[in-house]
C-alpha cells in the first residue's frame, strides 16, 4: 500500500511540475535578440538521479566480484547487476543528450542546438509544422531540415507567439490540430 501511495504522490508531483512549466515563457537572451527554450532544472536533476541508478548496480556487482561470498549465486548475480546497470546507463546517455538540447527563437527564425551542432530554419522557409510520433511539434523547412520541439521544453508559449507572428494563418492553425496539450498554446487559442 505504501508503494502505491508513493507512486501516486510522485506522479502528482511530476504532473504539477510539468503543467507549471508548460505555461512558463522562454527566457529572453541577454542581448535582447530573442528567447531560449530549454529544459527545466528538475529534469536535469532526474538525469543525475538516473545516473546514480546506473552506478548502484555496478557498485554492487563490483562488490560481489570482490567478495563472492556476499551472494548465494555470484555467477548469475554479477551479470544481472551489470545488465541492469547498462540499461540505466543507456537511459542516462539518452537523458543527458535530451536535456542538452535547447532552442533559440527570434524574429529571424528558430534554431535547435544539440551540443556543438545547430539546425537553423528561417521563418520564411518553413513549409510545414506538424507533430512527430512522440507528439513533439515538428518544424520543417523547404531544404528538408526539421526541428522537433519537445513538450518538456520551458517556453513553448513564447515559440507559439513567434509562430503566430511569422507564419501564414493556414500553416499556423494546421500545426495545432493534433498538438496537445492546449496549455502550451498560450492565451489566444480557444
Amino acid at each position: 500500500m505504501g508503494s502505491l501511495l508513493g507512486i501516486v504522490i510522485a506522479s502528482w508531483i511530476f504532473y504539477v511540475l510539468f503543467r507549471r512549466q508548460q505555461s512558463r515563457p522562454a527566457a529572453p537572451l541577454s542581448d535582447g535578440s530573442g528567447h531560449m527554450l530549454c529544459h527545466a532544472p528538475w529534469e536535469r536533476g532526474i538525469t543525475w538521479l538516473v545516473l546514480a541508478a546506473a552506478l548502484v548496480p555496478a557498485g554492487l556487482a563490483a562488490y560481489v566480484v570482490w567478495r563472492p561470498s556476499a551472494s548465494n549465486h555470484p555467477h548469475t548475480t554479477v551479470p544481472l547487476l551489470l545488465l541492469s546497470s547498462a540499461v540505466f546507463l543507456l537511459l542516462t546517455v539518452w537523458c543527458f543528450r535530451s536535456t542538452r538540447r535547447h532552442i533559440r527563437v527570434n524574429d529571424a527564425g528558430v534554431t535547435l542546438y544539440r551540443g556543438k551542432s545547430a539546425i537553423e530554419i528561417a521563418w520564411a522557409s518553413v513549409t510545414r509544422v506538424t507533430t512527430d510520433l512522440t507528439g513533439a511539434l515538428l518544424i520543417c523547412s523547404a531544404s528538408g531540415s526539421q526541428i522537433p520541439v519537445n513538450k518538456m521544453l520551458v517556453g513553448i508559449p513564447t515559440l507559439v507567439d513567434y509562430m503566430r507572428r511569422h507564419l501564414p494563418e493556414q500553416l499556423y492553425s494546421a500545426a495545432f490540430v493534433y498538438y496537445t496539450p492546449q496549455a502550451h498554446l498560450g492565451r489566444s487559442t480557444g
